[in-house]
């Protein structure tokens, strides 16, 4: 098992849906809006973080999502086909995982 944060978005037009996957915890779901507001508080969650964050972004939107997060110290981003995995804690598992 992984000690980073991992995290799944799936990246809509409108909202950017998300699940966390700590290590020995529940997956937590939330939603923020795909606003400049709602990037920013996703990327104030993920700067509180100590360690690796891991992110799989999908949906129509998930480049766009990892070009407006940008590249930062201790970050992975992966992006994700839809089919692989469509689900934000899907997606989680998927950061999980991978190398």
């Amino acid at each position: 098992m992984s000690s980073d944060l991992c995290i799944g978005i799936v990246a809509k037009p409108d909202v950017l849906e998300i699940a966390a996957l700590e290590p020995r915890r529940s997956v937590v779901v939330t939603q923020f809006p795909a606003t400049v507001m709602g990037l920013a508080a996703l990327i104030g969650f993920m700067a509180g973080y100590e360690t690796t964050v891991r992110l799989a972004i999908s949906g129509v939107a998930a480049l766009s999502v990892a070009f407006a997060i940008g590249k930062t110290p201790h970050l992975e981003v992966f992006i994700v086909s839809a089919a692989v995995a469509d689900q934000p804690a899907a997606l989680a598992q998927y950061a999980e995982r991978s190398i």
